[in-house]
């Protein structure tokens, strides 16, 4: 691997935005783009180089990773890309995406001359600020060796998991599964809570089970504290939950838990509650169940204002 290579990075937000920060704070030289320039501009003030466009980003760097949205928003950022990026330059791609999106863009670059590996990755805001992120990584091998010591910048676990498009199914059966659990910490402490329970003390009792889990741990004092801000979204989750639906069908496997917990986390979002941490999807049964999950004595939860009032 080249000692002095170019980085770049593209996809400022709530992800991308500390992983890129955490590129230069390892001394990385670093060029980085933002379709708000002004996340970008705050980079430039600790050593990154501002690109007006993914085109540019593709022109000065060699490794680039991207951090975006959605397959539209890193289409997008690839058709701009693809028109300034040099022969023999490596793109990770650490959004989530569709699998089948993914590969075939890999075929676009390949014809460039260039290897496209998705990475996404796992840890949310916390582990992005913190470098602690895991990566779970399809594609080439040799550019998979190539990115790996820029992916420990930001991360502290990286796993080559086999070939194009084979990192996003790992991502996608993550997110299943912590959706799925979301789901049932939501269910498990409204009915915990009408019941008349303490949350904190079912919490402890799970905590001695075989019910135990991390991502309750994590997310049950948050729902207490009533503090939802955004780790990783409702919106966002519920997009995933949608490409497992479309992975499922090109593979012909059925997930009907996920297809219903997709239209519950929907209904939580009309609700409003779509910007939001993924946790705020229990809103919608505590409103359905006229009660919220804190601690103290059970308070009914008010309903929703009828439309027009």
């Amino acid at each position: 691997m080249p000692q002095l290579e170019n980085l770049g990075f593209i996809g400022l937000g709530i992800m991308g935005f500390p992983m890129a920060e955490n590129l230069l704070k390892a001394g990385h030289a670093l060029t980085v783009y933002n379709r708000t320039r002004q996340k970008a501009e705050e980079l430039a003030r600790r050593g990154a180089t501002v690109a007006a466009s993914p085109a540019e980003v593709g022109r000065q760097a060699q490794v680039i990773f991207l951090c975006v949205g959605d397959t539209q928003a890193v289409g997008e950022v690839c058709d701009s890309l693809l028109q300034g990026i040099q022969r023999g330059s490596v793109v990770a791609d650490a959004s989530t995406i569709s699998p089948a999106a993914s590969r075939a863009l890999a075929t676009r670059f390949q014809e460039k001359g260039v290897l496209f590996l998705d990475a996404p990755c796992s840890g949310s805001k916390t582990g992005a600020t913190n470098a602690t992120l895991t990566f779970m990584v399809g594609g080439d091998k040799a550019a998979f060796e190539r990115v790996q010591p820029y992916l420990l910048a930001m991360g502290k676990k990286v796993f080559h998991v086999g070939g194009q498009g084979m990192g996003l199914q790992v991502k996608l059966t993550q997110n299943l599964i912590g959706a799925l659990t979301c789901q049932a910490m939501s269910e498990g402490f409204v009915l915990a809570r009408k019941a008349g329970l303490s949350p904190s003390l079912v919490l402890e009792v799970l905590q001695a089970s075989v019910a135990r889990n991390p991502l309750i741990e994590a997310k049950l004092p948050l729902v207490l504290e009533r503090r939802f801000d955004p780790h990783f979204s409702l919106k966002w989750m519920h997009k995933d939950l949608g490409l497992m639906l479309e992975s499922a069908q090109d593979l012909q496997v059925p997930l009907p838990a996920t297809a219903l917990v997709r239209e519950l986390f929907g209904a939580a979002i009309a609700m409003g509650h779509g910007e939001e941490d993924f946790a705020a999807a229990i809103t919608l049964l505590e409103t359905l169940a006229g009660v919220e999950v804190t601690e103290g004595p059970p308070h009914p939860k008010p309903a929703p204002p009828a439309p027009g009032n």
